[in-house]
């Protein structure tokens, strides 16, 4: 009498067919998942590098309606001037920013001084920005030039650059530049605008 074996398996082609449909039913959502995350993660750091362009751009607008502010002071006030165009380009802040005095400057809100604009000149590469998570009376602005203990590395640089056009008229450009995730190629948002003698002192 033959004994006659009843039972039954998979072959071996079976089975690496089997692992195979496995793996692309597996492998393709996770591809997509992934890539969407990334995606994600760029638009994240396209808008957040953009408001920081336009954020320079305004602080150099704001730096130049100071000097227009204190012309209508009263001539009695410290701080009255009579010619703000010329003291506005006379600043400490548009010789740091001019382009022919170099390649740019690092534009911040001073934090002991309400309002006052610092500007720090680049070296090397574009000036560094740090994200400054203090919450405080003196904390105007969560990403600034200055390092300190309580501020974090980001991947953002910033650097504003004043090119006089003529007598009464200045272009200002602020480029933020960054490396996003495992990226070799830098990123770069830029934001134009223009500064023009408006009252024509």
């Amino acid at each position: 009498m033959m004994y006659q074996n009843a039972q039954s398996g998979f072959s071996l082609v079976e089975t690496l067919v089997a692992i195979t449909i496995l793996l692309i039913v597996i492998i393709g959502p996770m591809t997509i998942s992934s890539q969407s995350a990334k995606s994600t993660s760029f638009a994240s750091e396209q808008v957040i590098a953009f408001f920081l362009a336009q954020e320079g751009a305004e602080l150099i607008h704001k730096h130049r309606d100071d000097f227009f502010n204190r012309s209508y002071s009263t001539t009695t006030a410290s701080v009255y001037t009579s010619s703000p165009w010329a003291d506005f380009k006379a600043s400490t802040v548009y010789s740091r920013c001019v382009l022919s005095s170099g390649r740019g400057c690092g534009i911040q809100i001073d934090r002991t001084s309400i309002g006052t604009i610092n500007a720090i000149r680049c070296s090397g590469e574009a000036c560094p920005l740090y994200f400054d998570d203090t919450v405080n009376s003196i904390s105007r602005s969560r990403y600034t030039h200055t390092s300190t203990a309580n501020t974090e590395n980001t991947p953002y640089r910033r650097e504003i650059t004043l090119e006089p056009i003529s007598a009464d008229e200045i272009k200002v450009t602020s480029r933020v530049s960054w490396n996003s995730g495992n990226t070799r190629d830098e990123q770069s948002t830029t934001v134009e605008t223009y500064l023009f003698n408006t009252y024509g002192e």
